[in-house]
């Protein structure tokens, strides 16, 4: 065996606890797995030794040729990375392009729009960059985000978070104003111009036609529309070159958008997986403060993310308390606020269900019906209408 040495399982003793492999290649060669080399490199390490080889990374695949190839693109590869993918298949390659954008929650992070809008974009970016000239040190390392715990997922996320905090802000609204504000400026000015049959060139121009090189002869008007019209293009100059240094920071920390993303979207998964877990175990501190499972789907959905809280917060902080959900009052600022985001989210639990069960209070009872009318008597009019 070595690194990266493929195969397929042929045998599998679970008492022995070992796995036999047919490893690829022209000798097809047997190999026995012994349960020493199965279980890893050691409690510290996450490193498996065995692992599914259903997908592989393209610098691993040169040399393979398989009659299927089903390449994953980005939007970050290079000619020379795209190249070895696309020739690895006898008869099909398919290409799938992740084009996003991902769902973030609104108002979270400034994040740039960096997803291409189709994958044919993509794959023309990747044919056009070549990575003859990129080295291995040059390649930003990535932690494996599915081995983080979610203690380790929120310090990956807040680090993010502080780095994106240097960013420039955007200020592309004031930009826009300060725009519209300089045509209205130019406006008024062009009002007060006189019309010589083409537009002159500004206030210089104005003032050389009128023959006068005094500036206390220009109209009071004029003079007040000048400076309107000077300190609006300053105002929008001064947000313009705001605007290419936020451009230019974003695109040198590019791959920030991307870690985000991805550091959100395992939290997500965590905190979804956490909540099925506890919906089929149901502990008691769950049932008692969040009550039973609810019916529909949107309870169910909130349930499910009041249950991940509380047990993020019992896991993070060590909380063993078999009655109380989240535990004693915590001392540590820090401990608070979880709580306080944890208790937030039963309390919105407890409120849909005080509310559907006032619904279901409200709800009208019908009692039981006796016999069914007949036809006949169902169109004769009743006592109290007869009466009048």
């Amino acid at each position: 065996m070595a690194n990266g040495s493929r195969g397929v399982v042929t045998a599998l003793d679970p008492n022995r606890r070992t796995v036999t492999l047919r490893l690829d290649g022209k000798d097809r060669q047997e190999v026995i797995l012994p349960s020493s080399y199965l279980d890893g490199r050691g409690r510290g390490e996450r490193n498996r030794r065995v692992d599914l080889a259903y997908a592989t990374t393209g610098h691993r695949a040169q040399g393979l040729t398989r009659g299927r190839a089903l390449v994953r693109l980005t939007g970050s590869e290079d000619v020379n990375w795209l190249y070895v993918q696309l020739s690895r298949a006898r008869q099909d390659t398919r290409l799938y392009a992740v084009v996003g954008p991902e769902p973030q929650a609104g108002g979270e992070l400034d994040l740039p729009d960096r997803e291409q809008p189709d994958g044919y974009l993509q794959l023309a970016r990747a044919l056009s960059r070549a990575g003859g000239q990129s080295l291995a040190i040059d390649t930003p390392t990535s932690p494996d985000l599915q081995r983080l715990s979610t203690a380790e997922l929120r310090a990956e996320r807040d680090r993010l978070c502080r780095q994106f905090d240097q960013a420039p802000h955007d200020r592309s609204r004031e930009l826009a104003r300060a725009a519209a504000h300089c045509r209205q400026a130019e406006e008024a000015l062009a009002a007060y111009q006189p019309s010589t049959g083409h537009r002159p060139a500004g206030m210089l121009g104005w003032l050389r036609r009128s023959g006068s090189d005094r500036p206390t002869e220009v109209p009071g008007g004029l003079a007040v529309a000048t400076q309107e019209a000077n300190r609006a293009h300053d105002r929008e100059r001064e947000l313009r070159q705001h605007q290419q240094r936020r451009d230019g920071w974003l695109e040198a920390n590019a791959h920030l958008g991307p870690q985000y993303r991805q550091v959100v979207r395992s939290l997500a998964w965590q905190q979804r997986a956490t909540g099925l877990a506890v919906e089929q175990e149901r502990p008691g501190y769950v049932l008692e403060a969040l009550g039973p499972v609810p019916k529909s789907t949107r309870g169910r959905r909130a349930w499910r993310l009041a249950a991940a809280q509380i047990e993020h917060y019992r896991r993070a902080y060590q909380v063993t308390d078999p009655e109380r959900a989240l535990g004693p009052d915590p001392r540590d600022p820090a401990q608070r606020a979880d709580r306080q985001r944890a208790r937030i989210a039963i309390e919105r639990v407890q409120a849909k269900q005080r509310t559907a069960d006032r619904g279901r209070d409200t709800q009208p009872t019908t009692e039981a019906q006796g016999p069914r009318r007949s036809r006949e008597q169902r169109g004769r009019q009743g006592p109290e209408r007869a009466a009048g």
